[in-house]
């Protein structure tokens, strides 16, 4: 379920609550409740921070043949909250939500690869052809049984948080418009390539995705560019490439490659855990010297790495249980 703004001749925009339904082999967007021009009339507030949603939301929702509470309603309903009570929730809002890990996952190449593409530069903060084949598939579930729409809504509200000068540097990514010039600088430095040419491949990749029907399978064929496609062509037109500082650029540079990760000094593994993350017994993990331990973590981190599909968790355990060892070790 999700929030669509529509484009609205007498009012200028308007809100509708919607969600994805399987129409055979893909998914479709079916509206379930029009909140009109101003959702903030379905808000109402009781006193002090506390609000709700109007009943008639959930009544309007339970005729489509959808179940829903005000929990699963305030996600919709909160970028037009009273800003002093949003100010108040998000600061005191600690709740965990637990996500269930899908049983199985598509695999990544059924993802068209402009969304690979996105969700790379999003999650990742740019998109390296050399990782998108080692990318787990559970890298991809957010983009897995949903409709076109509901997929593109979903970018918008994530596209958010990119900041002016990184928007020319994501259109540039996620079109590939590298892969159509021959410099040797196209890859790293987009700034220096011809304008004109760019601005003629831009356009021409543009109106090809527009035209793939693969990719906009439930939103039927094209009469003009299509209104999810519009805010790419007001981010690649409307924003530069930043100037670049070399010395900025050494920097970040050299910042990137002394990252290491250690986990947290509140990791505390015993032995016996130790030696069931290590796979072995706990005589055997005694009996190892520096070099086996070292040869055992690293068997058992291809096993766990979270790129490899393993958990995050058990990762953080298992180098935190191999750092307390090794340094045990290296005393004798």
């Amino acid at each position: 379920m999700y929030l669509a703004r529509l484009m609205d001749r007498q009012f200028g925009w308007r809100y509708v609550i919607r969600h994805s339904v399987s129409d055979g082999d893909h998914y479709r967007s079916q509206d379930l409740f029009d909140l009109g021009p101003d959702p903030t009339r379905y808000i109402h507030y009781p006193g002090g921070n506390g609000f709700y949603i109007d009943l008639s939301v959930e009544e309007g929702l339970a005729a489509k043949g959808l179940d829903v509470s005000q929990q699963d309603l305030e996600p919709l309903f909160l970028p037009f909250l009273d800003p002093a009570i949003r100010r108040v929730i998000d600061a005191f809002d600690r709740r965990t939500v637990s996500i269930r890990k899908p049983d199985s996952c598509r695999p990544a190449g059924d993802f068209h690869r402009f969304d690979r593409y996105r969700l790379h530069f999003l999650k990742l903060g740019g998109v390296d052809r050399r990782h998108l084949g080692c990318t787990p598939d559970r890298f991809y579930t957010g983009l897995d049984k949903k409709s076109r729409d509901e997929i593109e809504y979903d970018f918008i509200n994530a596209e958010r948080v990119l900041r002016p000068h990184e928007l020319a540097r994501y259109t540039y990514e996620i079109f590939d418009l590298a892969r159509c010039f021959a410099e040797s600088f196209a890859r790293c430095h987009p700034e220096r390539i011809d304008q004109p040419c760019m601005d003629d491949q831009f356009i021409d990749c543009l109106c090809a995705l527009n035209r793939d029907e693969t990719f906009w399978q439930d939103s039927g064929p094209a009469t003009g560019l299509r209104p999810h496609l519009v805010r790419y062509a007001v981010m690649y037109f409307d924003y530069a490439f930043p100037r670049r500082d070399p010395f900025h650029d050494f920097l970040q540079d050299f910042m990137n490659r002394h990252r290491v990760h250690r986990p947290p000094a509140s990791v505390q593994v015993s032995l016996t855990e130790s030696a069931r993350l290590f796979g072995v017994s706990v005589e055997a993990l005694k009996k190892m010297d520096c070099r086996s331990l070292t040869r055992q973590f690293r068997r058992m981190a291809l096993q766990h790495h979270p790129d490899k599909g393993g958990e995050a968790e058990h990762f953080v355990r298992l180098s935190a249980a191999y750092r307390k060892l090794l340094n045990h070790k290296s005393r004798f």
